[in-house]
């Protein structure tokens, strides 16, 4: 299970790179979608300007670029599960409110998607992993 969370994070890593690009320059179209190109002027990067893209005021790209890297290392440190679990739990209510976004407005956007999956599977490999009974001493 341990690799499938490091794959997750990597996932979640690259994806929010390419969203964090595409914020400051345009992207493919096999990135995004061809409905989120037609956006603005044939620029993917469309989507990633809008306000919905910082729900805190920061690119949600930048801030998703942050929590993976401060994610692997505290699971390295053996930092405490439930608070890793908690980071993990604000990152997926992140990801839910931007995946209704997408589906409620029909737009496209693969990379997005990529994130917001590699979210799901991380949240749902810490709380497995939290619901696991403690190894006797």
């Amino acid at each position: 299970m341990t690799w499938a969370l490091w794959a997750a994070m990597t996932a979640g890593l690259a994806s929010a790179l390419i969203a964090l690009y595409g914020h400051y320059r345009d992207l493919h179209a096999w990135l995004t979608g061809p409905n989120t190109c037609t956006l603005e002027g044939g620029g993917c990067q469309a989507l990633f300007r809008t306000p919905r893209a910082a729900l805190l005021g920061v690119p949600n790209a930048l801030l998703a670029a942050l929590f993976y890297p401060l994610l692997a290392f505290g699971l390295r440190a053996g930092w405490n599960l439930p608070l890793l679990l908690g980071g993990a739990s604000v990152a997926l209510a992140m990801s839910a409110f931007l995946a209704w976004s997408l589906l409620s407005r029909n737009l496209e956007c693969r990379i997005c998607w990529a994130g917001h999956w590699a979210n799901l599977a991380i949240w749902g490999i810490l709380a497995w992993r939290a619901a696991q009974p403690a190894a006797a001493p």
